[in-house]
């Protein structure tokens, strides 16, 4: 009676053994899927620890795919009679928001100077407007969409991304570090203390109008790490595309691990690559509050597809935005953009009395060598109406610098708009202060 059962016993168990590998199992997916609901930054990082109080910024809505019918801005002409660029768009053409007199002054400019490689970006910060995009290329006299290429080194103009990341940690624009040496370079040994020779005090705001390589380099290495770094790189659109009608080179953040690889980048000397279309950005978001408004270059269309529409959504906490922008205005008052922008003499100057905020970034490749220099700022300070960005690549005999060039597409501007200080309204006040 024993065999029996053990073959029944037996029989139900292989029974039940092909009824479990009968069951349907899902096909291995080709990457790891999330939980439902769960929070995926860009990049696979991981997730950023709890945010500091005060209301955390909208995560960024899908990209739309980037439309068949494409713009296509090197062929774009000038009608003189209608006063506005078109371009072809698709197998139709756009009219373009770029104004004329705006964009052939400073050309003009970059021309005169007669630089290897420049471009400068301005638009309305409130509604993403491109003003101008004026390019030229003495070395390449045929070359175009240089607004569009992500192909300098974004330098110390990532201390703005790097300030927003240490403001989100609980640092006050007020908080002082003391420090000494890298003025160009910073070296591991500087990262430490050393109350003997640390005879420098600066608050970080003035440190980024001043760009101290040290004290950013310091407060990264105490501060933040990759994963911070890495997300708030991501909150200013590195690393992704930027909704634009015709594409723009992704601008890439490369953050490392390495705690002091990861303080340099922090300091501005990281391998991070910006478009002076994204510099504009940048400084169009801090300008708008946080807010991220997608740049637009097309007034209307005919013919082509409509575009997807891509609407704003916020960025960084208010509070943290007007911290920045009150930061960012340290650069002309005080630091490296001082000379560039000093107060003009004359009365009749456009800038009299513009206030002007932004940040200055320079950085020099050896092989082949070439010498980076950006300004990317706003103005006027309190009501910002216009954000920009200027890059110049000079050989070693330079010609002009950003700074340079940036009063001039400023000065440009306030001729074109009209915009004398006394038009303007003092923007609106934070609320309340983080808590």
């Amino acid at each position: 009676m024993t065999r029996p059962r053990l073959a029944s016993w037996l029989l139900a168990a292989f029974g039940a053994f092909f009824l479990f590998l009968a069951l349907p199992w899902p096909a291995p997916a080709s990457g790891i899927e999330a939980p439902r609901g769960a929070l995926i930054l860009s990049g696979g990082h991981e997730a950023e620890p709890a945010p500091l109080p005060g209301p955390p910024p909208r995560v960024a809505p899908l990209m739309p795919p980037v439309p068949t019918s494409e713009l296509r801005l090197a062929e774009a002409t000038l009608d003189r009679v209608a006063d506005h660029y078109v371009a072809p768009l698709g197998a139709g053409h756009a009219v373009l928001t770029t104004v004329p007199r705006l964009q052939e002054r400073i050309e003009k400019v970059l021309s005169g100077h007669r630089v290897p490689w420049a471009a400068a970006v301005l638009l309305d910060p409130a509604t993403g407007r491109v003003l101008a995009m004026a390019e030229h290329s003495q070395r390449e006299p045929g070359r175009r969409g240089l607004s569009l290429e992500a192909r300098a080194p974004a330098a110390s103009v990532f201390k703005i991304v790097t300030s927003s990341a240490l403001l989100r940690r609980g640092l006050e624009p007020g908080s002082e570090v003391c420090y000494h040496g890298g003025q160009h370079r910073v070296r591991p040994s500087l990262l430490a203390d050393d109350p003997r020779r640390d005879r420098r005090c600066l608050s970080l705001s003035s440190a980024l109008g001043k760009s101290a390589n040290v004290v950013f380099a310091k407060l990264a290495d105490r501060t933040l790490n990759a994963t911070l770094l890495r997300a708030e790189a991501d909150r200013f659109l590195f690393n992704q595309p930027i909704p634009f009608a015709q594409r723009v080179e992704t601008s890439r953040a490369e953050i490392p691990e390495e705690s002091f690889a990861l303080a340099t980048t922090a300091a501005g000397f990281g391998p991070v690559r910006l478009s002076p279309l994204h510099g504009a950005v940048v400084a169009a978001i801090i300008a708008n509050g946080g807010v991220f408004v997608p740049p637009d270059v097309v007034a209307s269309s005919s013919g082509a597809v409509p575009r997807p529409t891509v609407e704003p959504w916020r960025v960084l906490d208010e509070q943290v935005a007007h911290e920045l922008a009150a930061m960012m205005r340290t650069t002309v008052t005080e630091g490296t953009g001082r000379r560039a922008f000093r107060a003009p003499r004359s009365r009749k100057s456009s800038l009299q009395g513009l206030t002007v905020a932004g940040k200055t970034g320079s950085l020099s490749e050896a092989d082949p060598f070439r010498d980076y220099s950006w300004f990317v700022g706003f103005a006027p300070a309190d009501n910002p109406r216009v954000a920009f960005a200027v890059v110049v690549v000079n050989d070693r005999n330079w010609r002009v610098k950003a700074p340079a060039v940036a009063r001039a597409a400023v000065e440009a501007w306030a001729d074109w708009d009209g915009g004398r200080p006394e038009l303007t309204a003092s923007a609106p006040r934070a609320r309340a202060r983080r808590r």
